[in-house]
């Protein structure tokens, strides 16, 4: 009996294995892999340490979205696939049905013409983790057409397992993951707010943030923010940096669990008041900042660097979702988000041969 039992365990996991790679072969064409270099508005300069890698063959790295109905007071989950990692390569993996939608084909015909490239056939269970804590385990039921903004995208519909509930983790999700949309797609009126964390399907043991006193982080902060002001110089068009610089927020992880930390910073001009209309024009200078300690002395790692006039958005363009070992090499993986002009994109980021490399950017979508 157990031995049957064996070996349709066995012959489940082939399966789901073959399965994923008739999914990834389907996409293959669409894929972004490793050394990706894809174009964006933010310029980079890099700068970190690698260990012997034991890599995980297969993992899917998603969004998960908690989402609360303000008309019917009911809670849905959702987790929108970002990148699935394959023997060591990062495959596009999303479904963008747009198109359909717009060309008023039925949600269930979506689903039934994109069977075969829908990676929830394969994958079904995730761990989901938001700030280095595990908040539950999550299946998917059925696959489903979501709304993103303008996008329409095929995402996994279901339920967390155990006493876990969809009500208990969206007040888990700190409100700075939280969005909102309201309005009508066709006939069917929206009004929701949702929570974001990270789902993954194999999750590794999760590192701990290393301690920082307050003179440890006023040091970060000010580091950060020497960094970033030389960042956002490059944006201002040849005007000076005003004093106005200032830091959002730092983040202290230690991607390489070598004891020393990682800081990502976050750094924007100060919003000007009292602007006339010619002035909603100009640029306000937005930076990101990776950088390290080693000997007690910072290395700058990576600056992002980008200016958004105000009549834009006044939110970072830039936003660190999540540092964990997707590969299981023992070095976290860091998840970006990249926001530009209605429009939303991940990019999932190695820290290797004392350098940060992009391994992947996708999974867009926006108006």
């Amino acid at each position: 009996m157990k031995f049957l039992l064996l070996k349709t365990r066995v012959g489940q996991a082939i399966a789901s294995v073959l399965l994923m790679s008739v999914i990834a072969c389907s996409l293959s064409q669409q894929s972004t892999t490793s050394g990706v270099s894809g174009g964006s508005e933010f310029s980079q300069t890099t700068a970190p340490q690698s260990l012997a890698r034991e890599t995980i063959s297969s993992n899917l790295v998603a969004l998960f979205l908690v989402k609360k109905d303000n008309l019917k007071n009911e809670f849905r989950g959702e987790v929108y696939p970002i990148a699935l990692m394959l023997n060591d390569r990062y495959l596009e993996i999303s479904n963008d049905v747009t198109g359909d939608i717009r060309n008023d084909a039925s949600r269930d015909r979506i689903i039934q013409m994109n069977n075969q490239r829908i990676v929830f056939n394969a994958i079904k269970n995730f761990t989901v983790i938001s700030d280095n804590q595990k908040l539950g385990e999550f299946q998917v039921e059925k696959p489903i057409v979501s709304q993103f903004a303008c996008s329409s995208i095929i995402t996994g519909q279901g339920s967390f397992q155990g006493q876990t509930s969809l009500q208990t983790v969206f007040a888990q999700i700190p409100q700075k993951r939280s969005g909102r949309f309201t309005g009508y797609v066709g006939n069917q009126r929206f009004n929701e707010i949702w929570r974001t964390a990270i789902a993954i399907s194999q999750a590794p043991s999760l590192s701990k943030p290393p301690a920082a006193s307050e003179a440890d982080l006023a040091r970060y902060r000010q580091t950060v923010l020497t960094f970033g002001k030389a960042a956002i110089a490059q944006v201002s068009n040849g005007k000076p940096v005003p004093d106005e610089v200032v830091v959002e927020s730092i983040r202290v992880v230690d991607l390489n669990q070598d004891g020393s930390p990682e800081i990502f910073g976050k750094v924007k001009q100060k919003n000007a008041t009292n602007v006339n209309a010619s002035q909603q024009l100009d640029p306000i200078g937005f930076a990101t900042v990776w950088l390290t300690y080693k000997d007690g002395k910072p290395q700058l790692l990576e600056t992002t660097q980008a200016a958004v006039s105000l009549l834009g958005s006044q939110r970072s363009p830039s936003d660190l979702l999540e540092t964990i070992d997707i590969n299981g090499d023992g070095i976290d993986e860091a998840i970006i988000k990249r926001t530009g002009y209605e429009s939303t994109s991940f990019e999932i980021y190695e820290y290797k041969n004392n350098q940060l490399n992009r391994v992947f950017s996708g999974a867009g979508y926006g108006c």
